[in-house]
């Protein structure tokens, strides 16, 4: 329910279809069946198989089901192995080898005379045991480098869970402002029949001329019209509300339940963007970046130091060519301890050092670029909120204005001291200073949606939605 003080109240339920309308809407859009159905006037129950989504569950749904947030989620189980293979690089690598080989009895023949070939078994199996002992270093810059990037990789997750969560929270209201606007097309079809029975009883009674019957019957048909439109915006809107959600709502009637208040503002803007330059996950992510550059700086610096492998290597075999004994093993084992260091790599060193610094200088620049963005963003955002505020405020005023100059046109209309041209002013005026008032109270709420995606903290405060 959007509550409007000392106005009027939107109720989620309360959508009536005249019969024409529905048939119209169903034929000649192909919208869904339970929109096309008749929608329980105020008091009446739902249907059996409505589907009641408050926000907090549609952002439970968004977080658990759209193809973003399972994308970058994936993601980060990939990173996360990443650091499970630099740890890896400080341990030896082994590897083992093995084969038995059987070769069947045979016959040969050298200088005319014929051999025999006994059948013959041979075994034998290796292992190798290989550790870097230093590799320059790069081994702890590797693993320094992989945390860095896990912890990109959460930051990337958490900027698309908000971004994801700042996407439901709007369409979640663009679907109750679409249903509040549909509402208000039928209070003003209701308003437009009102003004045709009364313009039909005055000529009845010879006070108009048909002239008025006729404007009055075209505003009828022009009502209608609009709420048709009404009716189509309000199914898209559910419809990009069900793809932001992974498309786990189930098909029949859908009825949004949160209520929403406006509240006036009073978040500090300084405030606002120190919480955001302090842990905004978009901040997290360059910060992340920047830590990965400073890694590979120091793995290419390291390419100038020698390397010591140790390698260790243990090989049996035997030959049996009666029993399958294997009674005489050939043992050889064998170890090395080796050092390598390039002295002159032909400038190749310089390039890739002189890359990762330069790499490095870029990361620290987008961080800053980015803080700037983030800065801009909140405040911006912030002078946006006030603004529509202070658009709801004038507009709640509007509407008391309007409510009361449409009042005394319908009495002046029927008293017979003003024209049905003078109702038709005032009823448009009424109609676009309650659609004003629709729009300004959903727009402060996104308004709010982009200050928390700014600032990437929730703002909402306990109250404002229930």
């Amino acid at each position: 329910m959007l509550n409007v003080p000392g106005i009027f109240r939107v109720h989620t339920n309360e959508i009536r279809l005249p019969v024409m309308l529905r048939v119209v809407l169903a034929i000649a859009l192909g919208l869904t069946p339970a929109l096309a159905a008749p929608a329980p006037a105020l008091g009446q129950r739902a249907p059996a198989d409505t589907v009641a989504l408050s926000l907090q569950e549609a952002l439970d749904l968004g977080l658990r089901r759209n193809p973003q947030v399972h994308q970058a989620a994936a993601d980060r189980a990939a990173v996360g192995a990443g650091l499970w293979e630099a740890w890896g690089t400080l341990l030896p690598q082994v590897s083992a080898q093995g084969q038995i080989q059987r070769s069947q009895q045979g016959a040969f023949v050298l200088a005319g005379t014929e051999f025999q070939s006994p059948t013959t078994y041979t075994g034998a199996f290796q292992w190798d045991l290989t550790h870097s002992l230093l590799d320059s270093g790069r081994d702890l810059f590797r693993i320094k480098e992989a945390r860095a990037e896990v912890d990109g990789a959460l930051a990337r997750y958490d900027e698309t869970a908000l971004e994801t969560a700042s996407d439901v929270k709007t369409q979640y209201l663009s679907v109750r402002r679409q249903e509040a606007l549909v509402r208000q097309a039928e209070r003003e079809i209701d308003r437009r029949e009102g003004h045709l029975r009364l313009a039909e009883g005055r000529y009845e009674v010879g006070a108009v001329t048909r002239s008025d019957v006729l404007q009055a019957r075209l505003s009828v048909t022009q009502g209608e019209v609009a709420l048709l439109q009404a009716l189509q915006d309000a199914e898209e809107a559910r419809l990009a509300l069900r793809r932001l959600l992974g498309g786990s709502l189930p098909g029949g009637p859908l009825a949004l339940t949160s209520d929403f208040t406006v509240f006036e503002p009073e978040y500090e803007p300084d405030a606002l963007v120190a919480r955001a330059l302090g842990d905004h996950p978009g901040l997290r992510e360059s910060r992340a970046a920047q830590r990965a550059g400073e890694a590979q700086v120091w793995i290419a610096r390291s390419s100038y130091l020698p390397t010591f492998q140790f390698q260790y290597s243990l090989a049996r075999s035997v030959v049996d060519t009666v029993e399958f004994s294997f009674s005489d093993w050939n043992d050889r084992d064998f170890w090395v301890v080796s050092m390598s260091w390039p002295l002159f790599g032909r400038f190749e060193r310089y390039h890739q050092t002189s890359r990762a610094s330069a790499n490095l200088r870029t990361a620290k620049e987008e961080e800053r670029a980015r803080a700037l963005q983030i800065e801009e963003q909140v405040r911006v955002a912030h002078s946006r909120l006030h603004t529509a505020y202070a658009t709801y405020e004038a507009n709640v005023t509007a509407f008391e204005l309007a409510r009361e100059d449409l009042r005394l046109g319908e009495a002046r209309y029927e008293t017979g001291t003003g024209s049905f041209v003078d109702l038709l002013d005032a009823r448009v005026r009424a109609a676009e200073a309650e659609t004003n008032l629709i729009a300004s109270t959903y727009d402060f709420h996104i308004a709010l949606v982009d200050l928390e995606r700014a600032t990437g903290r929730e703002l909402m405060p306990e109250g404002a939605v229930r």
